[in-house]
């Protein structure tokens, strides 16, 4: 808010720009990204907007040339835990040049040799090592990580 008290030119501008990685808003840039095989970059996606959307700028990406999304939509329906505004790309088409949070969901993420977004903090999980068990079983993990997430990041 400008005050009349406020020496400001007429060219002045009054809104600030992004640091880094923050939106407009100042929340920090969260990325998930996973090997798109289980569709869990979307899910932890959808978990953490869920809980923390008003914290954080949530974005979801994947390695391979397609993901599945319909089975992990599915598995979040059964938790009232909606997908909408969540639009997962691959990471080949990913416009973030830069990310405070980069969440590796499970260790292929990372091991497609494509390129990254530079990151402030990488941060790895491996949430499909039970995948065998089903998309319950992921999400479980998804969740809890997402938990712990929160709690070293947002209670701190």
């Amino acid at each position: 808010m400008i005050d009349a008290k406020d020496k400001l030119s007429l060219g002045a501008c009054t809104e600030e720009k992004p640091v880094d990685g923050e939106t407009a808003l100042g929340k920090p840039v969260v990325l998930f990204l996973c090997d798109g095989k289980h569709g869990a970059s979307l899910m932890a996606a959808a978990v953490m907007k869920n809980k923390a959307d008003s914290f954080f700028d949530i974005h979801c990406a994947y390695t391979t040339a397609t993901m599945p999304t319909e089975q992990a939509s599915k598995a979040l329906i059964q938790f009232q835990i909606s997908t909408a505004g969540i639009a997962p790309v691959p990471l080949s088409a990913l416009t973030l040049e830069y990310v405070d949070y980069l969440v590796a969901v499970n260790p292929a993420a990372v091991q497609s040799g494509l390129p990254l977004p530079r990151y402030g903090k990488f941060v790895p999980w491996d949430v499909t090592e039970n995948s065998d068990a089903g998309l319950v079983a992921v999400l479980r993990a998804v969740n809890q990580s997402i938990n712990y997430f929160l709690s070293l990041y947002l209670f701190r």
